[in-house]
């Protein structure tokens, strides 16, 4: 329990639900016209076949942050981390992105991401991650492969 600010006598703190559920995200999926997988209670796995390629996006709900991620966006070559080349091209494409951003996880892959607040999510939130993460793969998926293939070429 807590102190009310105004009255001074205590009343209960309960959780109040400020963002979506995680089974809001189902609807969201079938409205969008996506498929998906429920891989969690609060997760879920989609995918898409862009310009470039195909990417798995995951989703996850928390009480306060609801995160859309392809990951792996590029896989780390194997047996060695990447390139100084290809991580400037990662950095460079943060600096332009809007929305999302770039960023390597602990196996050393390079995964795209969009993290909104919970607090008023809603569908057309749900929407604009989506349109964010297949826009930004499709646009610097050739700059960072160009890099990936510089970095190869000079470690032959």
């Amino acid at each position: 329990m807590r102190q009310g600010v105004a009255t001074g006598i205590f009343a209960p703190c309960y959780p109040r639900r400020v963002g979506p559920a995680a089974d809001d995200i189902a609807e969201y999926f079938d409205s969008y016209g996506w498929g998906y997988v429920r891989a969690e209670p609060t997760v879920y796995r989609t995918a898409f076949t862009g310009e470039t390629g195909r990417y798995d996006v995951w989703l996850k709900v928390t009480d306060t942050w609801v995160f859309f991620c392809i990951n792996p966006f590029v896989r780390k070559p194997t047996g060695e981390p990447h390139g100084v080349g290809t991580l400037q091209a990662v950095l460079r494409a943060n600096h332009e992105v809007n929305l999302a951003k770039f960023a390597v996880d602990d196996d050393g892959d390079v995964s795209l991401s969009v993290e909104l607040p919970a607090e008023g999510f809603g569908y057309t939130h749900f929407c604009d991650a989506l349109t964010a993460l297949a826009h930004y793969a499709d646009a610097l998926r050739p700059r960072i492969d160009e890099a990936i293939a510089a970095d190869r070429a000079e470690t032959v």
